[in-house]
Formats: C-alpha cells, sequence, structure tokens
C-alpha cells in the first residue's frame, strides 16, 4: 500500500486489498485506489456515509510489476462486485423505495413536504403552503400511523401526528429520503403500524457552501444557507432557513425558520454524529381544524437533539444512540388581533410536549449469519391546559399533565444462503400507560440475476394512542381515555429491476388492521368522537421507476404509481381520517438539457382521493380527482472553477385547479416563483 496526498486529501492506494472482514470499513470515508478507478463512480459512490454503504469497483487494466525482473506486463482484471451489507438495517431487504439527490434534482420539488409526497404509497395531505402543516400518511394508513425518522432517529411527535413535520430540515439540507415498510423498521427496534419515512440529511463531508434565495406569488420569500467544513477526520455541517407568505387566502400568512447543526467524525473503529436544530413557525389556520371556525391561529416551536455512537470491531457493529425532541404549540381558536372570540371561549389550547430516550444496538456475526440485540428507553410527555390529568402542582398556563414509559427489547437473526438472505426479528414492548405488546416480522430476499431480485415479508405491529387521541375536548370534540391500541398484520411481495440506466421497482402489499383508532360523526351532527373501529384492511400496489441514459441532452425521467383499496365499515358514520385515502396517484417527472446551460425540469400528479368534507355552507362534498403540473427552467452559469450560479423561474399548479387536501380548506391556485442558487465546492 503507497500513501499520497492530493490537493490535501489522504489517498491510498493498493496493488492488492485484504480480505479480512474490517478491510472494507477501514475505507470508509477515504479516496481508495485499486488499479484506476472509474471517476462516475468514485464521484457517485466514495462519498457515501457508513449509514449506508454498499459500493462496486469497477477495475479496468492496471499495471503490476513480475517478481522475477523489471518487466513490465498488462493484466486485464475481470470486473469484481463488492457487496457489502448496509451498515444500519442490519442486511435488511433494501427500503421500500428511496429518492436520492439526483431523483429530486430532476424534478420540480422545493419544500420537503413534496419531496416526500414523491414516494410512491406516500399521501400528504396539506392545510397550507410551502410546508406550513402536513399529515403524512402512507398506503391508506391515518396521519398518527406513520413514523418519522430523521438520519435513522424515531422523532414522531407523541401528542399529534399533526406535528410530524414540525422539523429543523430544509430541502437544501437532504440528500437522500427512504420508505421504510414495518419488517424494515423491526430491526431498529421499532414498530410501525404502516411503516416509516427516513429523511437523511447532511451526509456528504465536503468542503461546500450553498445559498438559495428566492420570491414569488403571495408576498412569499425564502433564504437559505448551508456550509460544510472538512478537517482531517472531523465534518461539521450548519443550515439555516427562512420562510414568509402573506398568505393565498385570508388568514393563510405564515413565518417560519429553522436552524440545524451537524458535527461528524468518522474513523475505521468509531463513527460519532451529533445533530442539534430548532425551527419556528407562526401561521393563520384559515379553517384548519373546523370549517365552522375559520380565524385560526397556530404557533409551534420545536427543539431536536441526537447524540450516535458506532463502534466497530472485526465482526461486531455496536450503535448507541440517545436523542430527544421539544415541542411546543399554542392554538388560537380565534386568533388574537383578527376575530373577536366570543363569551363562552375560554382561551387558547398551549401545550409543551417532549420525548426523550436511549436506544443502544448491537450485531455480530453468529454461525452462518448474522444476529441482532437491543434495547430502547422512550419516555413520552405533556404539560397542557387541555390534554391530560388535571395536577395542581403546575405553573400557569399549563393544568394538566401526563406522560408515559416505553421500554423495548428486540432481537433478530439473519443468514445468507447463497443467492438467498433471510432475517427473523422480535419484538416486545412494555408501556407504562398500556401494558405489553409485541411485534414480530420475518423477511427474505432472493437475487435472481446480478440486476434483479424478488423480496417478501410478513410483519405484525402496533401503534399506542396519542394524547389528542386519549384527552382533547372542545365545543366540537370528545376523546376517549378507554381507547386501544391499533395492531396490524402486513404482508409484502416487491420486485426489483436495475439494469444500466433503468430501474424498475413493484411492490404488493395488503394489511389487516384492527381497533383502528379515528375521529367520527354523524351526518347530522357537529360532534366528532374518538372511537375504535374493528377492522379496517388496506390492499394496494405501488409501483416506481426511473431512466437515465448518457446522453448530450442529459435526459431524466422517472414517476411511480399507486393504488389503495381499504375494505371499510358499513355504516353512515363520516369519519375524519382512518377512512380518507389517496384511491391512485400517478405521479410522472421528466427533464433535459437543451443547450449546455439550460434546464428544463416538469412534473405532472394526478390524485383520486376517497371521502367527504363538508363545504362552506355545510353539505358533504367528495374529494374528487385532480391535475397538478408544475414546471421550472434554469439557467446555470459557472464564473469560478468549482463555484455555479443557477437562475431559476418555476410555476406550480399550472393548470389552476382548485383542489382540498383536508377538510374545507382550499389549496393554492396557480403560483410562480423566481430565485437563484449559489453553489460553491472547493476543489
Amino acid at each position: 500500500m503507497q500513501k499520497h496526498k492530493l490537493n490535501k486529501t489522504t489517498v491510498f492506494r493498493f496493488r492488492q486489498f485484504c480480505r479480512a472482514a474490517y478491510a472494507a470499513f477501514n475505507s470508509l470515508h477515504r479516496v481508495v485506489n485499486i488499479g484506476r478507478l472509474a471517476s462516475y463512480i468514485a464521484d457517485r459512490q466514495l462519498h457515501k456515509s457508513a449509514v449506508a454503504t454498499a459500493f462496486c469497483l469497477a477495475l479496468l487494466p492496471v499495471q503490476s510489476w513480475a517478481q522475477a525482473d523489471d518487466t513490465l506486463d498488462e493484466h486485464t482484471l475481470p470486473v469484481v462486485d463488492i457487496i457489502v451489507q448496509a451498515d444500519t438495517l442490519f442486511g435488511s431487504p433494501e427500503p421500500a423505495a428511496v429518492l436520492t439527490a439526483e431523483h429530486f434534482s430532476n424534478s420540480s420539488v422545493r419544500t420537503l413536504g413534496d419531496l416526500i409526497a414523491m414516494l410512491p404509497g406516500v399521501d400528504l395531505r396539506s392545510r397550507g403552503g410551502n410546508d406550513v402543516q402536513g399529515d403524512l400518511a402512507m398506503r391508506g394508513g391515518s396521519f398518527d400511523q406513520t413514523v418519522l425518522l430523521l438520519n435513522g432517529i424515531n422523532l414522531t411527535d407523541a401528542q399529534t401526528g399533526h406535528h410530524i413535520l414540525d422539523l429543523p430540515v430544509d430541502i437544501s439540507m437532504v440528500q437522500r429520503v427512504e420508505l421504510l415498510s414495518p419488517a424494515q423498521l423491526m430491526a431498529r427496534g421499532i414498530a410501525s403500524f404502516c411503516g416509516a419515512v427516513n429523511i437523511v440529511v447532511c451526509e456528504e463531508y465536503r468542503d461546500h457552501l450553498l445559498a438559495h434565495l428566492s420570491a414569488g406569488s403571495y408576498g412569499t420569500a425564502k433564504a437559505s444557507l448551508l456550509a460544510t467544513k472538512t478537517a482531517g477526520p472531523w465534518a461539521v455541517t450548519v443550515a439555516g432557513a427562512y420562510n414568509r407568505s402573506d398568505g393565498y387566502m385570508p388568514n393563510t400568512d405564515y413565518h417560519h425558520g429553522s436552524l440545524f447543526l451537524q458535527a461528524a467524525r468518522h474513523s475505521s473503529r468509531h463513527d460519532w454524529h451529533l445533530q442539534l436544530g430548532g425551527q419556528t413557525k407562526d401561521f393563520g389556520s384559515q379553517a384548519f381544524y373546523s370549517i365552522a371556525y375559520p380565524d385560526q391561529f397556530e404557533a409551534t416551536r420545536t427543539l431536536t437533539g441526537s447524540l450516535l455512537h458506532i463502534r466497530r470491531w472485526q465482526d461486531t457493529r455496536m450503535e448507541t444512540a440517545l436523542y430527544g425532541r421539544l415541542h411546543s404549540d399554542r392554538f388560537e381558536l380565534f386568533r388574537d388581533g383578527y376575530a373577536v372570540a366570543p363569551a363562552w371561549y375560554s382561551g387558547h389550547n398551549r401545550h409543551l410536549s417532549s420525548i426523550s430516550g436511549l436506544r443502544s444496538r448491537l450485531s455480530r456475526k453468529l454461525g452462518i449469519g448474522q444476529a441482532l440485540a437491543g434495547v430502547e428507553l422512550r419516555r413520552e410527555g405533556i404539560w397542557s391546559n387541555v390534554l391530560g390529568e388535571p395536577d395542581s402542582t403546575l405553573h400557569a398556563p399549563y393544568t394538566h399533565a401526563v406522560s408515559r414509559l416505553n421500554a423495548t427489547l428486540f432481537t433478530g437473526y439473519a443468514v445468507t444462503l447463497g443467492p438467498l438472505q433471510a432475517e427473523a426479528t422480535a419484538l416486545g414492548l412494555y408501556n407504562t400507560a398500556m401494558g405489553f405488546d409485541y411485534g414480530l416480522s420475518l423477511s427474505a430476499r432472493y437475487r435472481i440475476a446480478r440486476n434483479a431480485h424478488l423480496a417478501a415479508s410478513v410483519s405484525r405491529a402496533h401503534r399506542k394512542p396519542t394524547f389528542t387521541d386519549l384527552y382533547y375536548q372542545s365545543v366540537n370534540h370528545v376523546a376517549n381515555p378507554a381507547l386501544n391500541g391499533e395492531h396490524s398484520l402486513t404482508a409484502e411481495l416487491s420486485a426489483h429491476y436495475t439494469p444500466r440506466h433503468f430501474a424498475l421497482q413493484a411492490t404488493l402489499y395488503h394489511r389487516a388492521g384492527r381497533d383502528i383508532i379515528d375521529w367520527v360523526r354523524s351526518p347530522d351532527e357537529e360532534i366528532w368522537y374518538a372511537m375504535n373501529h374493528t377492522a379496517v384492511n388496506a390492499t394496494g400496489v405501488d409501483l416506481s421507476f426511473s431512466y437515465r441514459p448518457q446522453h448530450a441532452l442529459q435526459p431524466s425521467v422517472g414517476g411511480c404509481y399507486s393504488y389503495c383499496h381499504i375494505n371499510r365499515l358499513e355504516g353512515e358514520q363520516i369519519s375524519a381520517y382512518a377512512l380518507e385515502h389517496l384511491r391512485h396517484k400517478a405521479v410522472f417527472y421528466a427533464a433535459l438539457s437543451p443547450l449546455p446551460r439550460l434546464r428544463l425540469k416538469a412534473d405532472a400528479e394526478y390524485r383520486l382521493r376517497e371521502g367527504v368534507y363538508t363545504d362552506g355552507e355545510g353539505n358533504l362534498c367528495n374529494y374528487g380527482a385532480a391535475w397538478l403540473l408544475n414546471a421550472v427552467v434554469e439557467y446555470t452559469l459557472t464564473p469560478l472553477r468549482g463555484t455555479a450560479l443557477t437562475l431559476y423561474a418555476e410555476g406550480r399548479n399550472l393548470l389552476d385547479t382548485q383542489y382540498r387536501d383536508h377538510g374545507g380548506v382550499p389549496q393554492p391556485g396557480r403560483t410562480v416563483m423566481a430565485g437563484l442558487k449559489l453553489n460553491m465546492d472547493k476543489q
């Protein structure tokens, strides 16, 4: 092995590569040259972190020296596939779907919500533009049945799923978004009713600066900045963003900002990841929760933090994570200074919720496979003037409080037998408020060919009621402290085909759910009641594809189609969440460069939502179908080496479609934005 310095970057050049089990890990986050490495593979693969380490080195003709003399011989080595199991998924089948930076850079997405909505089977029900508030659901489930992970850390809100997207994350930070099934989550010690979305941010460790400014319709303006600095094994990323608007209709104005810090240290044996973030949001909530009260307002504050340590031995890996989230919420049914509250209005709702946890997971080669064991302690609590049990020891404005502790033990075993990979995982959870529950998963993956495989899984999972389900009382809501937890049994079958420049994936699933929690009312009433449905089953299919050939126009196309059918209960009750879903969803995006500096991007979406809502006159209306069309024109300048300045203009909902994602809240019509992006990389 020879060690060289190239542009202050350490380069390891091998004449042969050690076969020891730790060899691949020792080369992580270092430039490794075995002979001559194809540059397009190096650029794409060597910047990946230990979170997902699966790479293929293409060996081209190299020079070698004969042992007997100095005669120079040329040898052509065969192509060798080096496959390493994912470092965080414990050999589980690959995520149900993945969107990388390459995917969403070729579409018109501009917010984190836009990006998540591109995933097959995902339903993001927005109540306002630009991620003001959105309910995240997947595969026919409700917004409380989906888990959200940030760099693998479970930050799902325990108060209500309405706040699941209150994260200090701007789209400029996102490197990858993963869709995970319940079976794939079990090895993380998480039992999720429907699955999870994992947002991976700040994964590229290189000296980098990205600035973004934009402005457009309805007085909308946004500014964001991201900077990463590396020093030896250390990398520090700081990112901030601010967004504001006057609103697309009365009382839909907003202001929100975020700040995020990540510090990471990588070595052959240890990884450290520190994340700290904060977000503030203030937004007019025109009829967000009830059409009868249009003058609503909400202000939220969010703090998140986590510390992750990964320790590696020759055949062992140990991961320990300490994390927390603090969320403040002030909801005004009658906005101060905007509407006059009636005499019966007792005041605004105020909540301060928290989650904190410690998770440890150990995996080790054992026998013919890999064994896993882990434990997690997670506390969830809330202080409020509405939710929880009365507590006279609290100080104003809080008068109620409640907390619960979850203790989870999980274990699993995975084996690889030729082209077959199989894994079994078991999970047991004790909740101090609701007792014991468990989760199970079995999964298998069979490689048919080098670029094709089949996967199947079956899992049992559960969900505990949120504090809102259990305690929320208002003039038109009646909670139910006696609610049971939900349970699901999910079976999936998927096929993956990834030839050169092309990727195709299909997934068929069926989920049998019982004791489903929902808010329902009779057609002739205004009061919503929290209750358990006896059974709600979902059956569906998700299809996705992408194609990016090597061509002078740099074309890129892709998309997805999702179909979901829910077996609903007979009856006349109106459901607020559990029985409203996207039956059909189709997304298509395309991009090309007709000129060297010019990039054209467009995407179209078709959605057909089941369910009904009440309009302003009290009539029941079907959600129906909607067509959405977005387009972007970009022009990029390179004034300096390593610097790119991109000017762009975009239009969203160009067809000016009138539609609703939730209740009686109309979504924005046609909007236009223009802006610039500055991207600088150290050379």
